[in-house]
This record gives C-alpha cells, sequence and structure tokens, in this order.
C-alpha cells in the first residue's frame, strides 16, 4: 500500500542529502544541532503496524495443513531458484495466476499466508545474501498473521529499515558517486517521515484521513510531489525547522520509557 498506492512522489536529492548524513554506528541522521532517528512511534502511526504483541505458536489442525501447503510449496520453488531468473515472480504466479480458475478463493488463509510468507522473506528478514527463497522457518509467522494474530511487525519493519539505510549509507560512502547504487530501502516511508518532521520542506498534506488501511498517517501524503523550491539541506542543521513530534495524541500501543526529567526521586551521583 505505502509503496505503489499511495503514490508518493520522491525528493531524489533530499533522500541523498538524508542518507549521507546517516552514522551506522548509532542509526541515526546526525546535524549540526544533533542526532535524529527513525522510532516505533513513526511506524505504528504512519503505517499502522503493530508494534506490541505475541505469536501464539501453537497450530490449530487447519493452521498444520496450511503450514504443510506452504512448506510443500516453498521445496518447489528452492528448485525453481535454479532454473528461472525472476523467482518471487514465481511464487506469486503461482499463488496469485492471472486468470484464476472459477472457484478459487484468493483472499483466504492459505493464499493470505503466501504472501505474507513472500512480504516476511524478501522485505523484512533480508539477510542481505542476495538469495531469493522463501523462509520455511517464517511460515509459522505469515500463517498466524494471516488468521489475525498481532505481531509486533512494526519493530521487524524499524529493523529492516536500519539495515538496509545502513547499507546504502556505506555503498554510497564505497562509490562516491561513480557508480549506481541499488537500494532496498522503503523511500515511501523515509519520504513521507521527512515531511512530517520538517514542515516547510514538505507539501500541503491531505487535512482528512480516509477510513481505509486502518486510518494510517502515511495516507496524508497520498499521490503528494516535493515542493519544487524547497531543499531539505536548507533545513537539516536548523533545529528550529523541526517538529519533532508532529502527530497527538500519542499512539495507544506506545509506552513512553521514564527519563531524568518525567521519573520521580532519581538521584544522579557524580561518582
Amino acid at each position: 500500500m505505502a509503496s505503489a498506492t499511495l503514490q508518493i512522489r520522491k525528493d531524489i536529492a533530499g533522500l541523498i542529502a538524508f542518507v549521507s548524513r546517516w552514522c551506522m554506528e548509532t542509526h541515526t541522521s546526525i546535524s549540526r544541532w544533533g542526532e535524529m532517528t527513525i522510532t516505533l512511534d513513526s511506524v505504528a502511526i504512519l503505517l499502522n503496524l503493530p508494534i506490541i504483541g505475541n505469536l501464539d505458536v501453537v497450530f490449530s489442525k487447519e493452521e498444520e495443513e496450511t503450514h504443510a501447503t506452504l512448506v510443500r510449496k516453498s521445496e518447489e520453488y528452492l528448485r525453481k531458484d535454479n532454473e528461472e531468473k525472476f523467482f518471487y515472480t514465481w511464487w506469486v504466479s503461482e499463488w496469485f495466476p492471472k486468470e484464476p480458475e472459477p472457484a478459487l478463493v484468493l483472499d483466504d488463509t492459505l493464499h493470505v499466508a503466501a504472501f505474507l510468507a513472500l512480504w516476511l522473506s524478501r522485505d523484512i528478514f533480508d539477510d542481505g545474501s542476495g538469495r531469493n527463497e522463501i523462509r520455511q522457518n517464517l511460515i509459522n509467522f505469515a500463517i498466524k498473521l494471516a488468521k489475525g494474530v498481532a505481531l509486533s511487525i512494526g519493530s521487524l519493519f524499524l529493523g529492516s529499515l536500519y539495515t538496509h539505510l545502513d547499507c546504502l549509507a556505506t555503498d554510497m560512502y564505497a562509490f562516491n558517486g561513480y557508480m549506481k547504487v541499488d537500494s532496498y530501502v522503503h523511500i515511501a516511508f523515509l519520504q513521507a517521515w521527512l515531511w512530517e518532521h520538517f514542515k516547510h520542506y514538505a507539501p500541503n498534506p491531505i487535512n482528512s484521513l480516509p477510513d481505509t488501511y486502518g486510518g494510517s498517517r502515511i495516507l496524508h501524503w497520498s499521490k503528494k510531489r516535493p515542493r519544487p523550491s524547497s531543499k531539505l539541506v536548507y533545513f537539516l542543521d536548523n533545529v528550529n525547522a523541526i517538529n519533532f513530534r508532529p502527530w497527538a495524541p500519542v499512539h495507544g500501543s506506545i509506552v513512553h520509557p521514564n527519563t531524568f526529567a518525567s521519573a520521580q526521586n532519581i538521584t544522579l551521583h557524580s561518582d
């Protein structure tokens, strides 16, 4: 949804400016005034992904049958890995054919789990090895998600985003503008996040959110284009240009840790 349906236009120069300041050791963007980073708060509110939850690993009989079916199909996928170029395309075509049979139901648990197994393998748990595969140890996650069990996908998304930003920043430094660099960073989310935090850099957002996609805040930026005369580099080093918390009220699943300013009876010792 956030990648394609929203049609968020990218500010390439601004994104490059942000990534060029990304620190792999701290997972923060460094400016003259200090550091800022993408948080679970941002993921939960912008994408409406859960950041808390537990996975019940006990399968029902129906879920066991779904698991066995997906494992068998993933083994066929591994054989296809050595024969064809676009392996993920094969997996999609097997579960979502262009001309489905009349009796085929594409929104049942099995087909939703098949899609989620692909998503988890490709976008969330990508280990950077370059291998295209459906990871069998993730199929149980996919089945539970398809059944509506809450899982902290937001945390997994953020960890994956950090990893891809680290890789992109490393490649940019290594190639120094002389070679093209492939990126798997979720650019639509990153662009919306930057617009949220730098008001005068962003275009005018949509005022009212539709009910689609759970009312995710990223819908504010649907079909938005960057301002032609607005450059992110003009705002990154100006602490007064940043809105550190552009959303309110606090998301229901966010638990704020105590700090020295908010916690009671904290004594700091010089020793």
